[in-house]
């Protein structure tokens, strides 16, 4: 099952922060792939949610071939509304609806501790792909960031998220195990003073992550207890968090034909 039902929150899922640019990982992958046609290159993006990334990718390459894949047919109901010319698809990461071989570039952004089988996931993501295709996931990594604002007030969130998500090594794994070549890890971590009223105020509305989404009633109510606290405590002083969060970034290709 996954962790959260998207279908209640749908409505409430695209914000700011969830914004997209064009992939430049995909505009570098057509760089160096100078026998693919930017015309019927085609793009999968599983996981893909309100289709905020293939909207953004459709704008610089208005003639490719792209295709959204999201359990969820609320958020699918929006994607569609959002950019018709793409093909919106329900299907699960463990259980892809597409024909092997079909793709020339995937990815995964911040999405695969939703599937229920990701090792399946893996070996799924490199049949849909076509030979010299490329596999690029995308998301945080739980043990770079144990102060992460959302960690450190709800360490159920974080002993959940440990269950949930692969390190980067084992994602590693997963990829040569299931065929992929050339894998590499780029990591980054971006950190920011962040006003506590702030977060208290963005923790409160629980849809806003999936973490607060995830954990308990009584874990949640907890956090936000934490956080008053610490706003009382310092009366008329304003307080910030330092936090920070770390994205990890793994690529891997399906060989070439020879």
């Amino acid at each position: 099952m996954p962790r959260v039902d998207y279908d209640l929150i749908a409505h409430l899922y695209d914000e700011p922060i969830r914004e997209h640019t064009v992939d430049v990982r995909l505009l570098a992958f057509l760089d160096e792939r100078l026998d693919l046609d930017a015309r019927s290159v085609r793009v999968l993006d599983v996981g893909c949610g309100t289709g905020r990334q293939l909207a953004a990718n459709r704008a610089r390459l208005p003639q490719a071939v792209m295709v959204g894949v999201d359990p969820f047919r609320g958020m699918l109901r929006i994607a569609a509304r959002r950019s018709p010319s793409i093909e919106w698809v329900q299907g699960d990461g463990g259980h892809l609806p597409l024909a092997a071989s079909s793709f020339d570039y995937a990815t995964n952004q911040f999405s695969y501790q939703h599937i229920g089988e990701q090792e399946a996931f893996f070996h799924e993501m490199h049949r849909v792909l076509r030979p010299g295709g490329r596999f690029v996931i995308t998301n945080i990594d739980p043990w770079s960031m144990a102060d992460w604002s959302i960690y450190r007030f709800f360490p159920e969130a974080l002993d959940l998220d440990g269950d949930d998500f692969l390190p980067a090594d084992v994602i590693v794994g997963h990829l040569r195990d299931a065929g992929f070549v050339d894998v590499s890890i780029e990591r980054r971590t971006v950190r920011r003073e962040e006003p506590l009223a702030d977060f208290l105020a963005y923790a409160s509305e629980r849809h806003r992550a999936s973490q607060l989404m995830a954990i308990p009633d009584e874990a949640y109510q907890a956090g936000l207890a934490r956080i008053r606290a610490a706003l009382d405590a310092a009366g008329s002083t304003p307080v910030t968090v330092d936090s920070g969060v770390s994205v990890v970034v793994v690529v891997g290709d399906r060989p070439a034909e020879p």
